[in-house]
Protein backbone atom coordinates (compact mmCIF):
# COMPACT_ATOMS: atom_id res chain seq x y z
CA UNK A 1 0.00 0.00 0.00
CA UNK A 2 1.03 2.94 -1.25
CA UNK A 3 1.97 5.96 1.58
CA UNK A 4 0.07 9.08 0.95
CA UNK A 5 1.87 12.56 0.40
CA UNK A 6 1.99 15.35 3.12
CA UNK A 7 1.41 18.02 1.41
CA UNK A 8 0.65 18.17 -2.59
CA UNK A 9 1.94 21.52 -4.25
CA UNK A 10 0.56 22.20 -8.24
CA UNK A 11 1.31 24.47 -10.85
CA UNK A 12 -0.22 27.97 -10.94
CA UNK A 13 -2.13 28.73 -14.37
CA UNK A 14 -1.58 32.04 -14.27
CA UNK A 15 1.94 31.99 -13.27
CA UNK A 16 3.50 28.97 -15.48
CA UNK A 17 1.75 30.64 -18.80
CA UNK A 18 -0.40 33.34 -18.01
CA UNK A 19 0.68 35.93 -20.41
CA UNK A 20 1.11 33.42 -23.44
CA UNK A 21 -2.70 31.81 -22.23
CA UNK A 22 -4.21 35.41 -22.71
CA UNK A 23 -2.64 35.66 -26.07
CA UNK A 24 -3.79 32.43 -26.91
CA UNK A 25 -7.27 33.31 -26.23
CA UNK A 26 -7.11 36.62 -27.71
CA UNK A 27 -6.58 35.05 -31.20
CA UNK A 28 -8.43 32.10 -30.48
CA UNK A 29 -10.57 32.29 -33.82
CA UNK A 30 -7.49 31.03 -35.44
CA UNK A 31 -7.05 27.19 -34.70
CA UNK A 32 -3.26 26.82 -33.56
CA UNK A 33 -3.15 29.48 -31.17
CA UNK A 34 -6.50 27.40 -30.00
CA UNK A 35 -4.44 24.23 -29.67
CA UNK A 36 -1.29 25.64 -28.09
CA UNK A 37 -3.72 27.16 -25.14
CA UNK A 38 -5.32 24.13 -24.91
CA UNK A 39 -1.97 22.11 -24.39
CA UNK A 40 -0.33 24.71 -22.41
CA UNK A 41 -3.60 24.07 -19.81
CA UNK A 42 -3.28 20.64 -20.30
CA UNK A 43 0.61 20.66 -19.48
CA UNK A 44 0.40 23.09 -16.38
CA UNK A 45 -2.12 20.48 -15.09
CA UNK A 46 -0.46 17.58 -15.24
CA UNK A 47 2.89 19.19 -13.02
CA UNK A 48 2.18 17.84 -9.20
CA UNK A 49 4.99 17.81 -6.60
CA UNK A 50 3.93 15.17 -3.94
CA UNK A 51 5.98 16.14 -0.58
CA UNK A 52 7.03 13.06 1.74
CA UNK A 53 8.99 13.34 4.82
CA UNK A 54 12.33 12.36 3.09
CA UNK A 55 11.57 12.77 -0.72
CA UNK A 56 9.73 14.48 -2.86
CA UNK A 57 7.95 12.82 -6.09
CA UNK A 58 7.03 14.97 -9.14
CA UNK A 59 4.80 13.80 -11.47
CA UNK A 60 4.18 15.18 -15.11
CA UNK A 61 3.48 14.59 -18.38
CA UNK A 62 0.08 14.45 -20.51
CA UNK A 63 0.44 11.33 -22.59
CA UNK A 64 3.66 10.30 -22.19
CA UNK A 65 3.89 10.27 -17.39
CA UNK A 66 6.66 10.62 -15.74
CA UNK A 67 7.50 10.61 -12.33
CA UNK A 68 10.39 11.39 -10.67
CA UNK A 69 11.83 11.07 -6.96
CA UNK A 70 14.75 13.14 -4.87
CA UNK A 71 15.91 13.17 -1.68
CA UNK A 72 15.19 15.73 0.62
CA UNK A 73 17.79 15.80 3.27
CA UNK A 74 19.26 18.79 5.31
CA UNK A 75 16.94 21.54 4.05
CA UNK A 76 19.11 24.81 5.17
CA UNK A 77 15.97 27.63 3.97
CA UNK A 78 13.12 27.73 2.30
CA UNK A 79 12.28 31.78 0.83
CA UNK A 80 9.65 32.55 -1.71
CA UNK A 81 9.35 35.13 -4.19
CA UNK A 82 6.13 36.69 -5.96
CA UNK A 83 4.87 39.66 -8.29
CA UNK A 84 2.48 41.34 -8.06
CA UNK A 85 0.36 39.43 -10.03
CA UNK A 86 1.55 36.51 -7.95
CA UNK A 87 0.25 37.94 -4.89
CA UNK A 88 -3.27 38.67 -6.38
CA UNK A 89 -3.57 35.40 -7.74
CA UNK A 90 -1.51 33.47 -4.91
CA UNK A 91 1.27 32.00 -6.93
CA UNK A 92 5.28 32.38 -6.34
CA UNK A 93 8.53 30.72 -6.85
CA UNK A 94 9.71 28.52 -3.52
CA UNK A 95 13.64 28.29 -3.66
CA UNK A 96 14.88 25.60 -1.23
CA UNK A 97 18.62 25.60 0.10
CA UNK A 98 19.53 22.44 1.01
CA UNK A 99 23.00 20.37 1.50
CA UNK A 100 23.40 18.98 -1.94
CA UNK A 101 21.48 19.80 -5.01
CA UNK A 102 18.06 20.74 -5.69
CA UNK A 103 16.86 20.05 -8.72
CA UNK A 104 12.62 20.22 -8.26
CA UNK A 105 11.01 22.85 -10.41
CA UNK A 106 9.13 25.02 -7.90
CA UNK A 107 8.23 27.91 -9.80
CA UNK A 108 4.77 29.13 -10.16
CA UNK A 109 3.50 26.97 -7.72
CA UNK A 110 0.00 27.34 -6.34
CA UNK A 111 -0.21 28.79 -2.63
CA UNK A 112 3.62 29.37 -1.79
CA UNK A 113 3.49 30.09 1.57
CA UNK A 114 2.04 26.59 2.02
CA UNK A 115 4.74 24.48 0.95
CA UNK A 116 7.00 27.17 2.62
CA UNK A 117 4.98 26.75 5.97
CA UNK A 118 5.31 22.58 5.09
CA UNK A 119 9.48 23.00 4.44
CA UNK A 120 9.45 25.01 7.39
CA UNK A 121 8.01 22.96 9.73
CA UNK A 122 10.11 19.95 8.46
CA UNK A 123 13.30 21.87 8.83
CA UNK A 124 12.29 22.59 12.61
CA UNK A 125 12.06 18.87 12.48
CA UNK A 126 15.15 18.09 11.47
CA UNK A 127 18.58 17.83 13.53
CA UNK A 128 20.45 20.56 13.52
CA UNK A 129 23.75 20.58 10.63
CA UNK A 130 26.97 19.79 11.89
CA UNK A 131 29.24 22.32 10.89
CA UNK A 132 33.29 20.96 10.59
CA UNK A 133 36.16 23.08 10.11
CA UNK A 134 39.20 21.70 8.86
CA UNK A 135 42.08 22.50 9.75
Amino acid sequence: MEQQPSYVAEKSLMGECGGRLILCFLFCWLIVPLLIGIYLILKTKSYSLHFYPNRVVVKSGILNKTERQSAMFNVLAVRVEQSLAGTLFNYGDVYVDMVGRWDVNTEAIKDPKGLQNYLNALLAAQPPVQQFISQ
